[in-house]
C-alpha cells in the first residue's frame, strides 16, 4: 500500500476507433493532392507553351527532325569536316 494514502488514479479510457474516419480522410487529402499536383503541372506546360510561342512567334513545340534544319546536325565549317574527324 502507499504511504501517502491517497486514492489511486484509473487510467484514462481508450481514444474512440476513428480509423475509418481517418483512411477516409487521408484518401481525401492523397486525392486532392494529386488533383493539385496536375493543376499544377497543365498550368507550368501552359505558361512554358506561352513562353515559347512569345519567344519564337509559332505555337507548339518544333522538333530537331522537323524543324528547318532538321537531322542535319550542328552546323560546321567545311575546313573542319574530314574523313578523319567524321564532321568534328
Amino acid at each position: 500500500m502507499c504511504s501517502f494514502g491517497g486514492p489511486s488514479i484509473p487510467p484514462p479510457p481508450p481514444p474512440p476507433d476513428n480509423s475509418a474516419e481517418e483512411e477516409a480522410a487521408r484518401a481525401s487529402r492523397k486525392r486532392l493532392r494529386a488533383e493539385q499536383n496536375n493543376e499544377t503541372k497543365r498550368l507550368k506546360e501552359e505558361a512554358f507553351e506561352n513562353r515559347l510561342q512569345a519567344y519564337t512567334g509559332k505555337t507548339g513545340r518544333s522538333s530537331l527532325l522537323s524543324g528547318p534544319r532538321g537531322g542535319k546536325g550542328f552546323a560546321l565549317s567545311d575546313d573542319m569536316m574530314s574523313k578523319r574527324t567524321l564532321g568534328a
